[in-house]
């Protein structure tokens, strides 16, 4: 009788209470993330690149995938009217906390996805940027006025291609337990050398409930590396090369619109 109890009901308990653990492991996919090429080069053909970013997450997560790099400084000229007739730059005008570029993704509007607090929080959206901006300037002309200030200098970025959001381009695949999701993204020429990071947020409810990122590389290679490097290294022998080159280019150009028996 008691081995009986056993078999029917002891075992096929002790049997779920094992298997639970990983039935609730597999009903939630950890966020995942990768981009490809993880290494963009730029060469004496390079006009930017087409980036993939792909990954899984929980089934019916909402996702956010942001770009860029980290929050520094940056410093301009800005023109005004002198006198009221002619344009000219009429001072320094500087931004802390921006990063030099800004792309963001996502699978639904901003709005959607989270509120003013969340999206400050997250520095999701230009608003947030603007927030996170810190404006420095001698100017009387520009002090005061802030927030116009930096909705140019966002509209500037935009116009560089280093500043864009695209809302809702973020594919999806669905599954019972988790989804796939894919972005591709537009790589500007524009942006500089060096390290980049990839950051995938799973949004659920309206709060930001896991991330993971990966970083890529921006680097030149080849005849562009070595120019680069000797323009830094050896600018005498960079000149003296440019000249050269500048001669010769003339030349050329001489030599074909030259018209033949001499000058006329």
């Amino acid at each position: 009788m008691c081995k009986s109890i056993i078999r029917q009901f002891v075992i096929p308990l002790l049997a779920a209470l094992l298997f639970l653990p990983l039935a609730t492991v597999r009903s939630a996919q950890a966020l995942t993330c990768q981009v490809n090429p993880n290494k963009v080069d730029i060469n004496l053909s390079y006009h930017g690149a087409t980036l993939t970013v792909t990954g899984e997450n929980t089934a019916g997560d909402e996702l956010i995938i942001r770009i860029g790099n980290a929050a520094g400084e940056t410093h301009y000229k800005y023109m005004g009217k002198a006198g009221g007739f002619f344009w000219m730059k009429k001072g320094d005008v500087g931004f802390k906390n921006v990063p030099g570029v800004y792309l963001l993704y996502t699978s639904r509007d901003i709005e959607h996805l989270l509120d003013p607090a969340g999206q400050q929080a997250n520095l999701i959206g230009y608003e947030a940027l603007k927030a996170a901006a810190e404006m420095e300037t001698a100017s009387d002309e520009l002090n005061g006025n802030e927030a116009r200030w930096k909705e140019e200098f966002i509209r500037f970025k935009e116009h560089q291609n280093l500043y864009a959001i695209h809302s809702g381009t973020i594919t999806r695949q669905h599954g019972a337990a988790s989804d796939t999701y894919q972005a591709e993204v537009a790589w500007p020429y524009q942006a500089a050398p060096g390290t980049y990071t990839v950051e995938a947020m799973a949004v659920r409810n309206g709060q930001v409930v896991e991330r993971s990122q990966v970083e890529f590389t921006v680097g030149r290679t080849g005849v562009v590396a070595w120019l680069s490097n000797l323009a830094f290294n050896r600018p005498a022998v960079y000149g003296i090369m440019a000249v050269v080159v500048a001669i010769i280019a003339g030349f050329a150009v001489g030599m074909v619109f030259r018209k033949g028996g001499g000058a006329h």
